[in-house]
């Protein structure tokens, strides 16, 4: 008998449900905030799939996405199956960091901001944390999270993440930011503003810039002692052969990476004026997505599914539609002829 099917939490994606529910088999993705371009990998063999991952392909790989991250000689990092294993594993991995020899770990309540990737919340509360919300990190919150930008709002504050660094770290607590969407500049800016400060965690998605989700390939940063708890947790093989080998020289191709930056703002900057034209509040985003504020959200996003066009609507915040990038002026077309048929 098959398993009862669980409830999964929200995200973008799951195109082939949308497409079924809609009856549209050639449903265009934008819910993602995923480049629409891929790294241009060589494909897959057999003979690729047949050895286990090295000890020097996990090397290659490490070396080549500090040097594309900009991550300072001070901090170390750990690459995992992609930033959702890492920050599924940041808590309980945090808390055992801080646990004094002989002592449970520290209790405390972690601040997560909202809006938020909404898995971060269950992971701390599986490790047995309470979660609180709010404009400013509370009083009694050892950790935090803050998604930097942020998705969906796109809001990014520096100056504001160093404060909370800070103030964690006087109280012996731990920050982690969500970097899925940083850009390299503003994470290089930030490390310096961060400097050596032990109570700060980096996420970077690579399928996110890369347009390649499906590798699963991710990098925690921080501090050695607590990255080595992150490796030891992880174990051996925590990646396959294909995702440290293809990961590397991605990773290492700073030309392609650079036109493909030049790409995306150009991109986005087309996105801003489309939704602009047809008098959509744009309430933030970054180089991969714009997201709106209307109250007209819930029935723009039926509008646009109608029209074979499936973006990001979020349940808990019924206001907001996020828009991921078209890839090609076809892709353009059709966003561009149902945003007309919206506004007429």
């Amino acid at each position: 008998m098959r398993a009862p099917h669980t409830q999964a939490r929200e995200h973008g994606g799951n195109i082939d449900a949308a497409a079924m529910r809609y009856g549209m088999p050639d449903m265009l993705d934008l819910s993602t905030g995923i480049s629409p371009i891929a790294y241009p990998a060589s494909p897959i063999t057999a003979d690729a799939l047949q050895a286990l991952p090295t000890d020097t392909a996990l090397a290659d790989c490490l070396d080549a996405a500090r040097e594309f991250y900009n991550v300072p000689e001070y901090l170390d990092l750990v690459a995992g199956s992609g930033t959702q294993m890492l920050l599924q594993s940041a808590p309980a991995m945090i808390r055992a960091h801080k646990r004094k020899e002989n002592e449970a770990p520290p209790a405390g309540s972690v601040w997560i901001k909202t809006p938020s990737y909404n898995e971060h919340a269950p992971a701390w509360l599986a490790a047995g944390c309470n979660v609180v919300d709010g404009d400013a990190l509370p009083p009694e919150a050892m950790f935090a999270v803050i998604i930097a930008p942020n998705n969906p709002t796109g809001e990014y504050d520096p100056a504001a993440i160093v404060d909370c660094a800070e103030a964690l770290q006087e109280r012996g607590g731990c920050l982690v930011i969500d970097g899925a969407f940083i850009d390299n500049d503003a994470g290089a800016d930030l490390f310096d503003r961060l400097g050596d400060n032990p109570a700060v965690i980096h996420l970077r998605s690579f399928g996110k810039f890369f347009g390649m989700a499906g590798l699963r390939l991710g990098f925690a940063i921080g501090q050695p002692d607590i990255i080595a708890k992150f490796t030891q947790h992880l174990g051996p093989w925590a990646l396959s052969s294909p995702a440290l080998s293809i990961g590397a020289k991605a990773l290492g191709d700073r030309v392609w990476a650079e036109d493909h930056q030049q790409w995306l703002a150009a991109q986005s900057a087309r996105l801003v004026r489309l939704l602009g034209l047809h008098n959509l509040s744009i309430l933030g985003g970054t180089s991969l997505f714009q997201t709106i504020d209307t109250e007209h959200a819930s029935r723009l996003h039926h509008h646009l599914a109608t029209a074979g066009i499936w973006t990001r609507a979020f349940a808990d915040y019924p206001r907001l539609i996020r828009f991921g990038l078209p890839a090609d002026d076809s892709q353009w077309s059709r966003l561009e002829s149902a945003l007309m048929a919206w506004s007429a």
